[in-house]
């Protein structure tokens, strides 16, 4: 009987793990496939709309020339930095941007070149769960549970194997 228990909590598990592996898989070609770029929200300038810590998906198929006032955009101010703010005015010179939380517009204007599209959506705390895993906790975190996993199909394996092959027969 509790051979049977703990057969059940990790065929349970297994099917969470795996469809939660396979979801996400599909959500990530999907995401690909349409365009969508994921960045971390490292800052508040966005206030309560974009949170520290969130995951920001940005449209790279959103053209330069559609963005309207109001907008909320992500460019790149240098190889390094990539900024998402809300397009405060558009003028012949770029994008006039401004976060939010901030009391006056960005200095630079966004150009095309600089543009990189429309933010689409952001999932609260999403940013700082995926950035955790690339520290080595995270990894540590990640071959912990992958190998408890392995284990377990082991165990599940050699309780349910037929008694006469394991002795040989």
């Amino acid at each position: 009987m509790k051979h049977q228990h703990l057969r059940t909590i990790y065929n349970t598990v297994y099917i969470i793990v795996s469809t939660t592996v396979i979801t996400v898989g599909v959500l990530l070609v999907l995401q690909t496939l349409c365009g969508i770029r994921m960045y971390h929200v490292l800052t508040g300038s966005m206030g309560s709309l974009l949170p520290v810590g969130s995951a920001c998906f940005v449209s790279t198929y959103s053209r330069y020339e559609d963005v309207r006032v109001g907008d909320v955009i992500a460019y790149r101010l240098s190889d390094e930095m990539l900024v998402t703010h809300r397009a405060v005015a558009v003028t012949d010179e770029g994008i006039i941007t401004q976060g939010d939380m901030n009391n006056t517009p960005d200095e630079t204007p966004v150009t095309a070149e600089l543009y990189i599209g429309k933010t689409v959506f952001a999932l609260p705390h999403l940013g700082a769960l995926l950035e955790s895993l690339h520290t080595v906790k995270g990894l540590v975190c990640i071959i912990l549970g992958l190998t408890a996993l392995w284990l377990g199909g082991l165990l599940y394996r050699s309780e349910t194997e037929d008694p006469g092959r394991r002795s040989g027969q």
